[in-house]
């Protein structure tokens, strides 16, 4: 099954025209079992790349272009959050779905 999230980067102030666009990138993260930590460090870590690469690189020494990726990266991160609960659910829900076709068998000795 393929999943993705779709992280948008959001129009920035004009004050940096390198950065203000409207784009997106899609994060698979059909391969992460988002049950456990790991796969939910690894979901984040995809995220936190993809919002890098859609706000763009700026110089080292221009602090208004810095504080303008800065505020693209977390707008980015954001707006990935609502998509990243509801794939969060629906592996929780997925993982209760499995563990109730199992049956415990007891005896009482």
């Amino acid at each position: 099954m393929l999943m993705r999230l779709v992280l948008p980067a959001l129009a920035l102030a004009a004050a940096t025209p390198a950065l203000a666009q409207q784009a997106s990138i899609e994060v698979p993260y059909g391969d992460l079992d988002l049950t456990k930590d790991a796969g939910r460090k690894a979901l984040d870590a995809r995220i936190a790349r993809a919002a890098n690469r859609l706000c763009g690189t700026v110089g080292a020494r221009d602090l208004v272009q810095i504080a303008a990726k800065k505020a693209c990266v977390t707008e980015a991160r954001a707006s990935a959050a609502p998509q990243v609960e509801l794939a969060l659910n629906a592996a929780n829900a997925r993982r209760v779905a499995v563990l109730s076709t199992k049956l415990a068998v007891f005896a009482g000795l």
